[in-house]
């Protein structure tokens, strides 16, 4: 009966990354000119918003990840085209990473708002599910009583 007995199959644990060593301080830094409000956030924070960006995106489909890590190296280079400064999106004071993603965001050129739109959507998505952040913010959580109240009387 050993004939008809399947081999074991070997599954390899392995968790799929999206975000090349390159793209890494991209991401922190356009996180913290996104949310920071001026303030620079501790590198800890940084880090692990990071990797649950890369994380959410290593979902996706190859082309998604694709034009998301294009993105991401067109905005490395775009203090050149909207700011004139011959330095990398990450290399830049926070004030002036916030002043290039203004400029993106109003570009007439429609692939800067995209690029602006896209990781500005993703991030918002991924930053705001922090339960601190949302009680901040007045969401009242899984007991949501009070607008339970408010359909009632319609």
């Amino acid at each position: 009966m050993e004939l008809f007995r399947r081999p074991a199959l070997h599954v390899k644990d392995y968790q799929r990354t999206t975000l090349r060593p390159r793209h890494r301080p991209v991401v922190a830094t356009l996180a913290e000119a996104y949310f920071a409000e001026g303030v620079p956030m501790s590198p800890g924070r940084l880090s692990a918003f990071t990797d649950e960006v890369d994380r959410a995106i290593s979902n996706a489909s190859k082309t998604l990840r694709f034009g998301l890590r294009l993105m991401l190296d067109a905005l490395r280079f775009a203090p050149i085209f909207l700011i004139g400064r011959a330095t990398l999106f990450e290399d830049l004071p926070l004030d002036e990473r916030v002043r290039v993603l203004v400029r993106m965001e109003r570009s007439s050129v429609m692939i800067w708002t995209m690029i602006f739109v896209a990781w500005k959507t993703l991030m918002a998505i991924i930053f705001f599910e922090d339960d601190g952040l949302l009680r901040d913010m007045g969401y009242p959580g899984p007991e949501r009583t009070r607008y339970k109240l408010g359909l009632a009387k319609e």
